[in-house]
């Protein structure tokens, strides 16, 4: 794995990639503000009213129906015939108050040339009350939800497949396209289909990422100081500080030489123009 962090010397991937694709929670938002916990805290309220079980054994199949099938809901419709709708709307009837509009990831992903696509085991509703309330969601295409893939959940290769066609990729573009995504496991059929992949760190998956590293091509703390790095957003921002400090220095310069060519005296009572430009500089 490549990390980002570690690494200053990049090109600029714009133009490298065509299809930028990013997982939508713990991936678009810090993983560390913990908000997907309330999502999984109500799964399994849903799942003990339900089923009527208690809290220990309601807890228990939603994990087990997650391990199973990548997805509590995929495990749930397969084994037990549960209807996804009124599931879904319990789960994701959160609330994200935390999530503030997000100007810095605005500006970046506004610095992507191709091609921008939510990919996410969520529903469209979800992720549009997400990127909307961080004031992104126009910078996204397409937002392919878990019920665009028939309820097959990443890391699921079908679920790929179909995501692949919706996105019109193929295989002559597949290999410009790369994917952002903060569970490791959900790397590895991405890049076995022929896309870039970018591991967003985090200890819950850590232990899980080492053992994946040849499907992991870069890593970072954070969606926004992996995209200044691709983009190269803060040397750009650098260099235009950098130019505007060389303008200001040859203005400088300009009033110097105009004093002297005049032969006028610099002294601690110079007013106007020449005095103020000394005590600034």
């Amino acid at each position: 794995m490549k990390s980002f962090l570690n690494n200053i010397d990049t090109k600029d991937f714009n133009d490298k990639y065509d299809h930028w694709i990013f997982d939508l929670d713990n991936t678009i938002y810090d993983f560390n503000l913990g908000l997907f916990k309330r999502v999984s805290s109500r799964m399994t309220k849903y799942i003990k009213k339900f089923f009527n079980l208690n809290e220990v054994d309601a807890l228990t199949l939603q994990r087990n129906m997650y391990k199973k099938y990548g997805l509590t809901l995929r495990g749930l419709m397969i084994e037990k015939k549960i209807n996804p709708e009124p599931f879904l709307e319990f789960v994701h009837d959160v609330d994200f108050s935390e999530l503030n509009e997000d100007v810095t990831l605005k500006t970046l992903l506004g610095k992507i040339k191709g091609k921008k696509s939510i990919y996410t085991n969520a529903t469209f509703k979800h992720a549009k009350n997400i990127l909307k309330s961080m004031g992104i969601l126009e910078e996204f295409e397409i937002i392919f939800d878990i019920k665009d893939a028939n309820y097959i959940a990443k890391p699921d290769p079908n679920s790929y497949h179909i995501m692949k066609k919706k996105l019109n990729l193929n295989d002559k573009n597949i290999s410009k396209s790369i994917f952002f995504e903060d569970t490791a496991k959900n790397l590895k059929p991405a890049m076995e289909l022929g896309m870039s992949t970018v591991w967003i760190e985090n200890d819950y998956n850590r232990k899980e990422a080492d053992s994946l590293r040849e499907y992991i091509n870069f890593t970072g703390s954070d969606i926004k100081s992996i995209l200044s790095n691709m983009l190269k957003f803060w040397e750009d921002n650098f260099f235009n500080l950098i130019e505007g400090n060389i303008m200001e220095i040859d203005n400088m310069k300009s009033i110097i030489d105009r004093v002297f060519d005049n032969n006028e005296e610099i002294n601690p009572n110079t007013t106007g123009e020449t005095r103020d430009s000394i005590e600034t500089a």
